[in-house]
């Protein structure tokens, strides 16, 4: 049995073949795509360079059209890649307006000049862009802390906590900032405060996010001492008697109790002290009268009372009412 002989292949002629193919190919697409094409192309609008004293709104165009013409390699880059326009809104903003106006003629030129030179552009979608700002207002308003201070036992202020500095600039829209009249810090919860104290806190970022403040940050401080209880027995005395009237106290005496620096124990007396009860503001009814402080020291704190009020007895002539 013989075999069939195998056919021989001219690889020469078959790459002559896919040679020429290719070029016809080349020089179809060349020819195709050297034509002129006119048709709608999309882009996104950027909006840039924005002044300072205004904010761009929210409601404003962010894409547009136009027809398109040039050539086929031209369009087809622009078909994969939708084209950018951005307008610098600086370059066409009057000062105090609220609304920068592009017209039909001015966004033709504009889009065509951050384009190719051997494009037309035509027809675009917007006859008239009317870019929306907010202007923005400035004004300063007081900080207060939301940070709590919790102390070691024992140990205490006698000062309000310091913020520094005390007021923040806030800019953002007229509506908004109207509306603010201060700004707290963040909260937060310092423990076991045994000694002066001071921290840099962030202010806490209104709900609007238009708005901006400066600073971002301040310092609060407070000055730390370590308090013990004191405690002193006082006389009673009685203001606007009248002439010739006695009363008698009951009791005559009582006891205050306060919390005082260390420091100072020793330099706190009965001498700095003096509690009173009007007779003129007496409680006829149930025959009593309040007592309070008509002098106090400085640097103490939590002062209290054994007796809010005092009973009393009233003598003329010698003989009790």
């Amino acid at each position: 049995m013989t075999s069939k002989p195998q056919k021989k292949y001219n690889t020469g002629k078959i790459k002559k073949f896919l040679f020429f193919l290719f070029l016809a190919i080349l020089f179809w697409v060349l020819t195709k795509f050297s034509r002129e094409y006119t048709a709608t192309v999309d882009a996104t609008i950027i909006y840039k360079s924005i002044p300072n004293e205004t904010l761009l709104t929210e409601n404003n165009p962010e894409e547009l059209s136009f027809d398109l013409t040039t050539n086929g390699f031209e369009f087809l880059y622009y078909k994969l890649k939708n084209p950018t326009v951005t307008i610098q809104i600086s370059d066409y903003y009057q000062k105090g307006n609220k609304t920068v106006t592009l017209s039909d003629a001015q966004l033709t030129s504009l889009i065509s000049s951050q384009l190719d030179k051997n494009l037309t552009v035509k027809n675009v979608s917007i006859d008239t862009l009317k870019i929306n700002l907010e202007l923005l207002v400035s004004k300063k308003v007081p900080v207060f802390s939301k940070a709590e201070i919790d102390y070691r036992e024992g140990f205490m202020s006698l000062e309000t906590l310091q913020i520094k500095p005390d007021s923040v600039q806030v800019s953002g829209p007229l509506e908004v900032i109207n509306a603010i009249d201060s700004i707290p810090t963040i909260s937060k919860k310092y423990t076991g405060i045994d000694s002066n104290f001071s921290e840099t806190i962030k202010i806490e970022t209104p709900d609007a996010t238009s708005v901006s403040i400066t600073p971002e940050t301040v310092s609060i401080s407070l000055n730390v001492q370590e308090f013990t209880q004191k405690e002193i027995t006082l006389p009673i005395q009685i203001i606007n008697l009248p002439p010739e009237t006695i009363v008698k106290l009951i009791p005559k005496v009582t006891k205050v109790t306060f919390n005082v620096p260390i420091k100072s124990y020793n330099t706190i007396s009965e001498k700095d002290f003096r509690i009173t009860c009007d007779f003129s503001k007496r409680n006829r009814t149930e025959n009593f009268m309040l007592i309070q402080f008509s002098k106090k020291p400085d640097g103490i704190r939590d002062i209290e009372l054994k007796d809010k009020k005092i009973d009393f007895l009233i003598f003329k002539n010698g003989s009790e009412e």
